[in-house]
């Protein structure tokens, strides 16, 4: 299903999909992942595609990857080095589900860039890939980057491109798929971009693994694949309020908390952010299991 145009990427799930002849359980997991990235459009200079495109093989191994974790389809790639290239093939009406663009593209600045997208009315999540985390800090610094849906940092795993997909994938579909039968998330709290960036990959592909694991033998190739679509999400997040919000919501679901010491709260940095979600969680529901990651070894006392 595709984002109609002006509508923004988080207005929530969109039409029903016909279940068609599937009858019984499976047309409980037809219904489920209702919304998916189908074509990517990656905006990024020459230079910036030759660092993580594994010698021309990136998209290559996204659908290996893909195959190999019996995901039924793996998203089409398209790469463009110069921002007007991009912006007159999203104005001939081309529909693409996910932009991401790096720092360096030919003839724009990504945040010229995707004003630019944005003044086009198109709705579409703008993604920025980051090479350099010096460069990226300084754009933090000097500029609001607000306009991008999430920023990641690029450290030389192509499962990275996964991660960003099913991050968008999981909060379209969190809503629909945790009311209609119950699939179950896994919260992640985290603000520094080097770590999740290298954690994300990491949890979805293990996720991913387990879901295979527990999927009966017995069962046919489509059936796998319906199965596939029940696999636990992950609610990522960057800052207190929008835990909270997620934890609120889908508190009967969630299976555990993963979670920073240190993130803001409120706008700004707080160095028990973490300390305080745990508390909540565990004053509601003392069973949920809580794991805190932190830097700072003299705060293990209290943690445990």
């Amino acid at each position: 299903r595709r984002l109609p145009q002006g509508r923004r990427f988080d207005d929530g799930p969109g039409p029903r999909l016909s279940p068609g002849a599937f009858t019984g359980y499976s047309q409980n997991f037809l219904d489920l992942m209702r919304w998916r990235v189908r074509e990517v459009l990656l905006v990024s200079s020459h230079y910036d595609s030759y660092l993580f495109d594994e010698d021309g093989q990136l998209y290559g191994l996204i659908q290996d990857e893909y195959l190999g974790l019996s995901m039924s389809h793996s998203p089409e790639i398209v790469k463009v080095s110069k921002a007007s290239d991009a912006l007159e093939m999203i104005k001939s009406g081309r529909e693409f589900d996910l932009i991401i663009t790096t720092p360096h593209i030919e003839d724009s600045r990504p945040l010229q860039f995707a004003k630019q997208v944005r003044e086009l009315g198109a709705a579409q999540p703008i993604t920025l890939l980051a090479f350099d985390n010096r460069e990226l800090s300084s754009l933090l610094a000097q500029h609001d980057t607000t306009i991008f849906d999430r920023i990641f940092i690029w450290q030389g795993d192509f499962r990275l491109i996964i991660a960003i997909i099913k991050d968008l994938e999981d909060r379209m579909n969190v809503e629909h798929d945790t009311g209609s039968v119950g699939v179950q998330s896994i919260l992640l709290i985290e603000d520094n971009m080097r770590f999740y960036s290298a954690l994300l990959p990491e949890m979805y592909a293990e996720i991913l693994k387990q879901t295979r694991r527990l999927i009966s033998e017995g069962r046919n190739i489509s059936q796998r694949y319906l199965r596939m679509r029940a696999r636990p999400k992950i609610l990522f997040c960057t800052d207190f309020e929008s835990a909270m919000k997620y934890f609120t919501r889908y508190r009967e679901a969630i299976l555990g908390v993963i979670s920073d010491i240190d993130f803001p709260r409120g706008g700004a940095p707080d160095p028990r952010a973490g300390l305080d979600f745990a508390r909540h969680v565990k004053g509601l529901q003392p069973d949920m299991p809580v794991l805190l990651q932190s830097y700072h070894p003299e705060i293990e006392k209290e943690a445990a």
